[in-house]
């Protein structure tokens, strides 16, 4: 009997062990996930409907505390953006022969790694409830993702309407890497945490080279806001 009991009480002692090591440690660890709502502004007035994309992050979350309410915070997720265009083709694709009063409709999306680095403070509400504001810069890498487009497209010397699916990060699709700055606020009940995060693109990943089907050559830069839930391990 004793020995059945001998490993429970051994994996009890190195979780009684853990905890009180993360309690007195400076970094803390959590698991992080939500929904994004996505758009990419494009330097160019005449194309007329932006519709926000809907998405999705999730990942893990790292941060460093300074003191008991001021902390540093990244971590690693995966995240996807995008926008959907419509307006009247060619939607200002000026290499595009377009029929008047036609529809046309771009949506892109992208599949991103991303880490913040964010320094964070928070305000004591009542014991148990704090406020969490934060802010600062983030850096992502694509890894994948497609973008379509419908509309009149021109090929060869024929005109069709169709649609044309093409990788969102290619050779002569937009630039994989991205930066910007993000602003978020949140509620920490306990150990989980209810954010609000917008953020802004500050890099042009428009295409570097000669665009293709369904990108031409204009500014693209990434917007977001993303609402997560974090549990902190």
């Amino acid at each position: 009997m004793k020995n059945m009991y001998r490993p429970l009480l051994t994996a009890l002692l190195l979780l009684t062990g853990f905890t009180s090591s993360a309690q007195s440690s400076p970094f803390e660890f959590g698991l992080k996930g939500g929904l994004n709502l996505s758009s990419l502004s494009l330097n160019n007035t005449t194309l007329p409907n932006y519709n926000v994309k809907t998405g999705v992050n999730a990942g893990v979350t790292a941060n460093y505390k300074f003191s008991k309410n001021l902390f540093l915070q990244s971590g690693l997720s995966f995240t996807t953006k995008g926008t959907k265009i419509k307006g009247e083709a060619p939607l200002g694709y000026e290499y595009r022969i377009v029929m008047p009063g036609r529809e046309a409709y771009m949506k892109s999306n992208q599949r991103y790694l991303q880490a913040p680095v964010y320094l964070g403070y928070k305000i004591d509400l009542k014991p148990g409830t704090k406020l969490v504001l934060n802010a600062g810069p983030y850096f992502a890498y694509g890894i994948g993702g497609k973008t379509q487009l419908t509309g009149d497209i021109i090929y060869g010397d024929m005109i069709d309407y169709s649609t044309v699916e093409e990788k969102t990060f290619d050779s002569r699709g937009l630039k994989r890497f991205d930066f910007g700055v993000g602003t978020g606020i949140g509620f920490e009940f306990g150990r989980t945490v209810l954010g609000l995060t917008y953020e802004l693109g500050l890099k042009n990943i428009g295409p570097a080279g000669d665009p293709y089907f369904p990108f031409y050559k204009n500014s693209y830069k990434n917007r977001n806001a993303s609402l997560s839930l974090e549990y902190k391990l």
